[in-house]
């Protein structure tokens, strides 16, 4: 003879279970980062650094035979 299972009809709704909570927080938590680093680059992008153009570099030894072409 088997005893019937018994269900707790008390039982809490989910977000009082704290484990939960460890469950949900660290994605929200990266949505959030996510955002507010995706609003500090609207905010303030980086500047374009102009530089002039650099010379072309004299290649000695085994680097002149590298299959690396030249600058332009």
């Amino acid at each position: 003879m088997t005893m019937p299972l018994t269900t707790d009809r008390s039982s809490k709704p989910w977000y009082h279970y704290p484990i939960m909570w460890l469950v949900i927080a660290p994605p929200v938590g990266s949505v959030i980062a996510g955002i507010i680093t995706f609003v500090l680059i609207l905010q303030h992008p980086d500047p374009v650094i102009q530089t002039p153009h650099a010379t072309v570099p004299v290649l000695h030894g085994s680097t002149a035979n590298s299959v690396v072409p030249p600058a332009e």
